[in-house]
């Protein structure tokens, strides 16, 4: 996984840094294909904003935070991005689960309406 920063109208804090490094540590269980997490830091009169974007393969997750403090809004933003993750992995995994997929379910359906004509009285002609 590799971590890439910028910071937008503030200064560069490694505190800062090796924060977000620790944090983003949570996000390595939900990576399938190599991740790149890129986290923007910036301020706007008294509100520090933080954005992150996780690019993997050809999916990207974004997450935006607002709050008065960068640690503050760097959690709710792992948060979002730990719920879309998740989200996303529970999708991939049940993919081919026949419970999960509406293909899956289409034919169980199907199997259910066979046994019900295969129950049916024969009528014998001739």
């Amino acid at each position: 996984m590799k971590v890439e920063f910028s910071f937008q109208h503030v200064d560069v804090s490694d505190a800062l840094i090796s924060h977000c490094q620790e944090r983003a540590r949570k996000l390595v269980r939900f990576e399938l294909k190599p991740m790149d997490v890129r986290f923007t830091f910036s301020m706007q009169r008294h509100e520090r904003i933080v954005e992150v974007r996780v690019n993997e393969g050809r999916r990207l997750f974004r997450a935006r935070s607002v709050a008065n403090d960068f640690y503050r809004a760097v959690e709710m933003t792992l948060n979002k991005l730990l719920r879309q993750l998740s989200k996303d992995k529970s999708r991939i995994k049940n993919h081919k689960n026949p419970d999960g997929s509406a293909l899956g379910r289409l034919d169980l359906l199907n199997e259910t309406q066979e046994s019900d004509v295969d129950s049916l009285p024969v009528l014998k002609t001739g």
